[in-house]
């Protein structure tokens, strides 16, 4: 694990907690709190970066695609929410906050500025001479291919798809849920008389409304933990490698094997 990612982790334990004593502070004050922890983190992983004479890699056009995909999901993750809990209100700004810097790190990961992977940040470290003159590289990094079997790429761009459409569907509930709730009747009518509960409260909406938000939420609520299973069996006990940073149990077990050999 890298320190961009230990960094990205303090940042985010520190909204979570914002976010269970969010009665406490104000707006202002969790913004306030929030800018600061990033400007510090931010300075410290800039300065690693000038100590260990990091140079940035190029940005290609599909780093660019990346980050802009990583954006547009975050976004619409964060969105989906604002129905029932907005931004405005203190209680639920610091789950926001912690939101924006997950997608944050995303976006520089994307474009190869901060890395998960700590190996990853070293091989874009210069070694530097007696003189302080940087060492030239014998050649240029390579880029990481995929060069497992063809089946096992296939499996793992098929379980990209159904993650991503279970996502979809439960981001896209999420908010039909709390958009529906906020627009309806808070007593049964002629047109609105499905029941919706949310937080002790009932808002009757729409039969084609409750049908359509039930139809979204058995796509989540089954499909979630499916996918969840799925690419833990996929990724450990079948090793077709889905986490990039996280050993399958034929690697694990390997590795303790190595480390018992006297």
């Amino acid at each position: 694990m890298s320190v961009d990612f230990k960094l990205m982790f303090v940042y985010h334990g520190t909204m979570l907690v914002l976010f269970a004593t969010g009665q406490l502070l104000s707006t202002s004050e969790e913004i306030a709190i929030a800018v600061l922890l990033a400007v510090f983190l931010l300075a410290v992983a800039a300065k690693r970066r000038s100590n260990m004479n990091w140079r940035r890699p190029q940005i290609r056009s599909k780093n660019v695609l990346a980050a802009i995909g990583t954006a547009a999901l975050v976004s619409l993750f964060l969105f989906a929410a604002t129905p029932l809990f907005p931004p405005t209100d203190h209680r639920a700004l610091p789950w926001y906050l912690a939101g924006a810097g997950i997608g944050f790190f995303g976006i520089l990961s994307s474009l190869g500025i901060a890395y998960s992977s700590e190996a990853e940040f070293l091989a874009h470290c210069w070694t530097m001479d007696r003189e302080g003159r940087e060492i030239e590289r014998l050649s240029e990094l390579p880029e990481v291919q995929d060069t497992g079997p063809s089946w096992k790429r296939t499996i793992r761009s098929a379980y990209g798809v159904a993650f991503l459409a279970v996502w979809l569907a439960f981001v896209v509930s999420f908010y039909d849920f709390g958009k529906s709730f906020r627009s309806g009747s808070p007593v049964p009518t002629a047109t609105q008389s499905e029941p919706l509960e949310q937080g002790g409260e009932t808002h009757y909406v729409t039969p084609a409304q409750k049908k359509r938000i039930d139809f979204l939420q058995r796509v989540s609520f089954i499909g979630m933990p499916m996918v969840i299973v799925g690419g833990v069996v996929l990724h450990f006990l079948l090793g077709i490698k889905l986490y990039d940073n996280t050993p399958t149990l034929a690697e694990y077990l390997s590795k303790r094997t190595h480390q018992l050999k006297p």
